[in-house]
C-alpha cells in the first residue's frame, strides 16, 4: 500500500463533489471552486485507476493526476491559489506518505490480534474482544529511557521465541 498526492479537476455538474473527494482523501482536501469547475488536491492510498473508477461511478467529467514531480508539473501564477492547492506538498513528502502507510498497516495488524474471552450470560454466550494497544513510532520516540527499558524487559520476559512481528518491529525503536 502506498499513499500518493493527487490533483483532480471536476468539470460540469459539481454538486456534491466535495463529499466524494473527501471520501477518497486521507485528510481534508485543498479545493478551488470556480463555477462549473472544481480543482482539488489531496493524499490518498487509492491508485489512479481506483480514483478514475470512483469518479466514473459518480458520473463526473474529470481529470485526475498523480502529483509525482517526476511525472507531472503544475504552476498557477496567482501565488495564493498555487499555495492553497499545492502548498501541502512541501510537508507531504515521500517519508510522510510512507509513515502514513506504515501506520495504516499497523492499525490493520492491530485488528488481527484479538483475544476473545467467552462468558455465559442468561443462556447467551457473550464474547469480550480485547485488542492489545500498540505503540506508534512517535510515541516510542517521546518515551523516557526508563519507559523504553520496561517495555523491552516485558518483551524479553515473554521469551525471544515468543516475539510477535510487532515485538520484532518495535524492538529496534526501543533500543535507540
Amino acid at each position: 500500500m502506498k499513499f500518493r498526492n493527487y490533483c483532480v479537476v471536476i468539470m460540469g455538474d459539481t454538486k456534491g463533489v466535495f463529499n466524494e473527494i473527501e471520501k477518497v482523501s486521507d485528510d481534508k482536501p485543498n479545493v478551488l471552486d470556480a463555477r462549473g469547475i472544481v480543482i482539488a488536491t489531496f493524499s490518498s492510498a487509492l491508485t489512479t485507476k481506483e480514483l478514475t473508477d470512483w469518479f466514473k461511478l459518480n458520473q463526473r467529467s474529470f481529470f485526475v493526476f498523480d502529483l509525482d514531480p517526476e511525472t507531472s508539473g503544475y504552476h498557477i501564477t496567482k501565488k495564493e491559489i498555487h499555495d492553497g492547492l499545492f502548498g501541502f506538498l512541501a510537508t507531504m513528502d515521500n517519508d510522510v506518505l510512507k509513515k502514513r502507510a506504515s501506520n495504516l498497516m499497523d492499525a490493520i495488524e492491530d485488528a488481527k490480534i484479538i483475544q476473545e474471552n467467552s462468558k455465559k450470560y442468561k443462556g447467551f454466550e457473550v464474547k469480550t474482544v480485547v485488542r492489545p494497544r500498540k505503540l506508534t513510532e512517535s510515541e516510542i520516540e517521546d518515551m523516557t529511557p526508563r519507559e523504553r527499558e520496561e517495555i523491552m524487559n516485558k518483551i524479553i520476559d515473554n521469551g525471544v521465541e515468543n516475539m510477535t512481528d510487532y515485538d520484532k518491529k518495535i524492538m529496534p525503536l526501543l533500543v535507540k
